[in-house]
């Protein structure tokens, strides 16, 4: 029997990619860096890797819509030309971080036990883009041309080790461009105040927030840019949220 869309009640089974074409067109990434969770990094020959647990009307509709408003936006970052983000600019980059962070999810199988996003998550972004609660999304650049899928999903505990919620971390790299979507699912008792513990490090250098929008227009790129390696490598912005002495609160 047909599985059904993540997004959707129609049936799955149209050749989404995870990364789109447009980007594939402005330049020869080569092999994909592709990783989830703990298991071992995959090297992907073909970096046009496609999934199928989308249907084609939400393919070539709503999904083609936020890919082609994104494209002037994200495409100048990809390309590491100076951009300024109004509002409405850095809810539709959140809003294709998510999407594309869901499809990723969806990697591990339609009806995996371990998938992270949630049927209500996946239908609101369909149907208003709306972006999950308790969700933060930040921007950032890498020196040099990259392309990069990485996922994690962790146990949040309590002081007293009871547990409390999970959390998962999408850090998504294109071109120059970097997003990081982090969100959490709460159980009921804790819901709306959960705290995380991350990495210390100069975040606020590295990283522009743009969800929840704290301003009405931001710069990208940030003051200081990530490397493939050294003390400001990418790897430790994927890492920074494993533990940590300052503590970030996501609230509902």
């Amino acid at each position: 029997m047909p599985e059904s869309c993540i997004f959707c009640d129609n049936n799955s089974g149209s050749r989404e990619h995870l990364w789109p074409k447009w980007i594939h067109e402005r330049k020869d990434f080569g092999a994909l860096r592709f990783q989830r969770g703990t298991s071992t990094e995959k090297i992907l020959p073909n970096p046009e890797l496609t999934v199928k647990t989308v249907c084609g009307i939400c393919n070539t509709g709503w999904m083609s819509d936020l890919e082609a408003e994104n494209i002037p936006i994200i495409g100048s970052m990809l390309q590491d030309i100076s951009t300024p983000l109004d509002g409405a600019q850095q809810k539709s980059v959140a809003a294709w971080s998510v999407k594309t962070a869901m499809v990723s999810d969806s990697m591990k199988g339609r009806n995996a036990p371990n998938r992270f996003y949630d049927r209500d998550e996946c239908v609101n972004i369909r149907l208003t883009l709306q972006i999950p609660e308790r969700t933060r999304i930040w921007i950032g650049r890498v020196d040099g041309m990259h392309l990069g899928d990485f996922g994690t999903d962790f146990t949040i505990l309590s002081q007293d080790k009871k547990r409390i919620g999970i959390g998962s971390v999408a850090t998504i790299v294109a071109g120059h461009f970097i997003t990081q979507v982090v969100t959490l699912h709460s159980v009921p008792e804790y819901k709306g105040h959960i705290e995380i513990s991350r990495k210390l490090g100069d975040w606020d250098n590295m990283l522009i927030p743009i969800w929840p929008i704290a301003k009405p227009t931001v710069q990208w790129p940030p003051k200081v840019s990530f490397t493939n390696g050294g003390p400001h490598g990418v790897a430790y912005l994927m890492d920074r949220w494993r533990m940590g002495g300052q503590t970030d609160v996501i609230t509902k």
